[in-house]
């Protein structure tokens, strides 16, 4: 994390030049050897708004953005020593601040780990596979959870191929999950793979069924019901689907 920080911060102090501000009137090349003070204070005055601006770190960063350009511009259309100089000191000094800047990035996130982003997303191989198994683990127990109170209808025709390529995976994956499935042949034959399905008694134009195969989730209880899946789907799609009913479980068919 801090590295990447290290390397924006480097970015935008030496190179990231379209966006600067025009400088000001003074710069560091026209007064030689002033460290890290490239640009003159304007003088203060009485009960003007200019104070304020001196504080001000988005206008302090133009203008530093601003002298490091000047700086570039006048090296790289006068190269002599003089000028090369003094734009490798700008960098210098800059690469010294975004290291301090990483330094004390690294302290921060050891004193306050709360604020460390890779705890939350991790980002080694090993802490992956653990974040990855407790989102695996809370997925299957919010599936789970869903159906103890509901089940799925899987309506179907046994001639059509993309139910007969749907029929094991939908098999496979209620078998996983300890689902019940209420299988529904339009056409009177089963597929094997659910070889005592139930033959449609009007309950496709019920659910409204323009597609084969289709699946529905179904509270038995309160007759709630929504679509999970048409056509050829994907395990992992179904799964997506699923989850996706956990927290917002709509309709009704009577």
């Amino acid at each position: 994390m801090a590295r990447w920080i290290y390397f924006i911060l480097i970015s935008i102090f030496t190179l990231n030049f379209n966006n600067a501000i025009a400088s000001a009137n003074e710069t560091y090349f026209n007064e030689h050897a002033k460290g890290w003070h490239w640009y003159n204070d304007p003088k203060k005055e009485e009960n003007t708004s200019e104070e304020n601006d001196e504080n001000n770190p988005v206008e302090e960063m133009n203008a530093v953005h601003a002298t490091i350009k000047k700086t570039l511009d006048k090296a790289v259309l006068d190269p002599n020593k003089e000028n090369v100089k003094n734009y490798i000191i700008l960098q210098n000094q800059m690469m010294t601040r975004a290291n301090q800047f990483n330094h004390n990035w690294q302290a921060v996130i050891m004193e306050n780990p709360e604020l460390n982003y890779s705890l939350l997303h991790p980002t080694n191989n090993l802490a992956k596979q653990v974040d990855n198994d407790l989102i695996k683990d809370k997925e299957e127990k919010a599936i789970k959870e869903f159906f103890r109170n509901n089940e799925l209808y899987f309506f179907y025709r046994s001639n059509c191929p993309y139910c007969q390529k749907f029929a094991p995976i939908i098999k496979d994956f209620v078998e996983t999950y300890g689902i019940a499935i209420l299988p529904i042949t339009t056409n009177g034959i089963s597929l094997p793979e659910f070889p005592n399905s139930y033959i449609d008694q009007g309950e496709s134009k019920i659910y409204k069924v323009s597609v084969e195969p289709a699946l529905f989730a179904v509270n038995p209880k309160t007759h709630k019901v929504v679509p999970v899946a048409f056509g050829l789907t994907s395990q992992a799609e179904i799964k997506k689907n699923i989850l996706s009913l956990t927290t917002n479980f709509e309709g009704d068919v009577r």
